[in-house]
């Protein structure tokens, strides 16, 4: 055992003490780095976590007064989608048709207007059930679901009107109040309304109902009873252009002015309900009456009229003849009434050239002064309805000048008219429509002009002092517009 123990103790030297304490003293220094840096991390991870929680703490304030903004906004959205579907629904459910019609121009049928107030209930009639089965078949471009109404308004001179119609001999003193007084009462938003005189009266009522039925989203429609005066046209451009999807249809009636044509908008036809012609067309010559009617017997249809005498019967548009289908070349059997005479022979007389003294400083200096033309005396009334019974109408620049360059031409060169049916188109167009070179210039150098070169209303003596005419619409003696 000592042997061990001296083996022991010769084998190796323990360190010393010394040697020990250094070491313990370089371990100590190293756990005490050790340890700073772990305080150090520990109250840099204390520091982070105070910095977040003060983060989570604003996010939990921010998020707490975005809830409740959200469900405030929520509550206000279905506030107004509720207003927007009720408003919706108030629009699909009053939807309208207003109807604007320049009475002054757009004269109802004759027939309507001689059963006075019989005839205005039943004109009343007519144009809602009329525009109202229009309507249902355009539901969809209208964005019209359910039900709607149709309120019309028609504007005239009612004084001024009546006194025309009566001095032409169209209707009875007290016939035209009559009838607007049943077309007025018939229906409850079916009015006429008197504008009294003015030149533009009914223009200036037109436009402002216009303007203000554009802006009513519920208006899905405008239907316009004016095309026949140019004097619309610059209106009509401005509201289109402006509200280009906004559907405005023109109603048919007399010709439409050439620039209201032009614009292309849609047009509709009211059977039965508006005259065909114009206010002066009506008013000019004789009485008017409405084509005989054709009736049909075994291999022929005759027409019955003797002159003047004649009688004329309501014109029936079942029968679907007139004069103009005896006008064409058509099926045999077709047989077109001679018996219709002019009520004194008329003779076109050559038109003359003459001059009048010039005025300058030569006072012999004479310089043409153009084209004296000379008014077809008087038609026979039956006749004139022929010729403007006939439809398409007859091309007044083929039958009256012998030459149309107009292609394609929309009224009809196939008629076989007579001679007496060209003078009766002559004599119809110059009462109607006053030539404009003659207006603007004070003369007419052609020879083939067709248009009135004189008033058919003046009296002689109105004419001896070149007066105006009393008839307040005649389109010879007042200014254009």
């Amino acid at each position: 055992m000592m042997s061990m123990m001296s083996n022991g103790a010769g084998g190796g030297h323990a360190p010393s003490n010394a040697t020990l304490l250094q070491s313990y003293r370089s371990r100590f220094a190293e756990l005490s780095e050790t340890e700073k840096k772990k305080d150090e991390l520990i109250l840099e991870l204390l520091q982070q976590n105070e910095s977040l929680s003060r983060s989570l703490e604003q996010t939990g304030y921010d998020l707490e007064r975005e809830q409740k903004f959200a469900r405030i906004s929520q509550k206000e959205i279905r506030d107004l989608k509720i207003q927007f579907e009720d408003a919706e629904d108030k629009l699909n459910s009053y939807p309208y048709i207003q109807v604007l019609i320049d009475g002054d121009g757009m004269l109802f049928h004759l027939d309507l207007l001689k059963k006075k107030k019989d005839g205005g209930s039943e004109a009343a009639e007519l144009l809602l059930s009329e525009i109202r089965e229009l309507v249902r078949t355009n539901r969809d471009d209208l964005c019209i679901k359910g039900d709607f109404e149709i309120r019309a308004l028609v504007f005239a001179n009612l004084e001024g009107l009546s006194k025309t119609l009566v001095k032409s001999n169209v209707l009875k003193q007290g016939d035209l109040q009559q009838f607007f007084m049943g077309f007025t009462q018939r229906l409850e938003h079916v009015n006429f309304i008197d504008v009294g005189y003015g030149k533009e009266m009914a223009d200036s009522k037109i436009r402002g109902e216009f303007l203000f039925h554009l802006k009513d989203p519920r208006c899905r429609l405008i239907l316009f009873g004016g095309g026949h005066d140019n004097g619309y046209a610059p209106f009509l451009k401005t509201c289109t252009a402006t509200n280009p999807n906004y559907p405005i249809w023109l109603l048919e009636g007399p010709p439409m002015a050439r620039e209201i044509a032009s614009m292309n908008l849609p047009s509709q036809k009211l059977h039965n309900l508006f005259a065909k012609d114009s206010q002066n067309e009506i008013t000019n010559g004789s009485p008017i009456s409405p084509p005989a009617i054709l009736t049909p017997t075994t291999g022929s249809i005759n027409g019955h009229m003797n002159g003047s005498t004649a009688t004329s019967s309501t014109y029936d548009a079942a029968q679907k003849f007139s004069y103009a289908s005896a006008a064409i070349s058509g099926p045999p059997g077709i047989i077109r009434p001679t018996s219709i005479q002019y009520n004194s022979s008329p003779v076109l007389e050559t038109p003359k050239l003459i001059t009048v003294s010039g005025s300058g400083t030569t006072s012999n200096n004479a310089f043409p002064r153009g084209i004296q033309h000379t008014m077809v005396p008087s038609a026979d009334a039956g006749r004139v309805n022929y010729i403007k019974s006939l439809n398409p109408r007859a091309c007044n620049n083929f039958y009256l000048r012998g030459a149309c360059y107009t292609q394609p031409c929309a009224y009809s060169h196939k008629y076989k008219l007579t001679p007496e049916d060209v003078k009766t188109l002559k004599y119809i167009i110059e009462r109607s429509k006053p030539c404009q070179r003659l207006k603007e210039r004070g003369f007419c150098e052609d020879e083939k002009c067709y248009y009135g070169h004189q008033c058919p209303f003046r009296t002689n003596a109105e004419a001896a002092g070149d007066e105006r005419c009393s008839n307040g619409y005649c389109r010879f003696c007042q200014d254009d517009d």
